[in-house]
């Protein structure tokens, strides 16, 4: 599989040039892990930005009940780690490989340095990165209401 070819079909990498989208394959690194391999540890910083290339990555939060709960299982496609590397602050939840995978990642000096608002492609790059957040929300919605629902009784419409 070749990186660039992979991230021009990702939303959002449609804005982005040719050069650009080279720029960000050149800077990520593709590796194959095995099963039940962490890639972010819940409450510990995360250090590199994760693109699922193949496999499945399962979400997952430790509770105060001394549970592990599944809050969802990530697709081909799917960036993960954005929320604890874009604030700064330690991760919410675990991502583990759930079956082998192949995952490019980027580290969070070359993040930093395609985030940069002052360029084009770091404006780009934003919007890439706007563009997962919003299927984030979305996707935190719809459990939300699924929560909901299951507590009240109300359908989950």
């Amino acid at each position: 599989m070749i990186l660039k070819h992979f991230l021009r079909g990702l939303p959002g990498f449609q804005y982005l040039s040719d050069t650009d989208v080279e720029h960000v394959a050149a800077a990520m690194r593709v590796d194959e892990y095995d099963d039940q391999h962490v890639f972010i540890y819940q409450d510990r910083l995360n250090q590199d930005l994760f693109l699922l290339l193949d496999g499945k990555v399962n979400v997952t939060h430790y509770g105060n009940t001394g549970r592990y709960y599944t809050l969802k299982t990530l697709k081909p496609g799917e960036f993960f780690g954005l929320p604890s590397l874009s604030e700064g602050k330690p991760a919410v939840a675990s991502c583990v490989a759930s079956g082998p995978v192949r995952v490019a990642s980027l580290p969070f000096s070359a993040f930093l340095l395609l985030y940069q608002p002052d360029s084009e492609i770091g404006c780009r790059f934003q919007f890439v990165i706007a563009t997962q957040l919003a299927r984030d929300l979305h996707d935190r919605h719809d459990a939300l209401r699924l929560l909901l629902a299951q507590i009240y009784g109300a359908p989950a419409a």
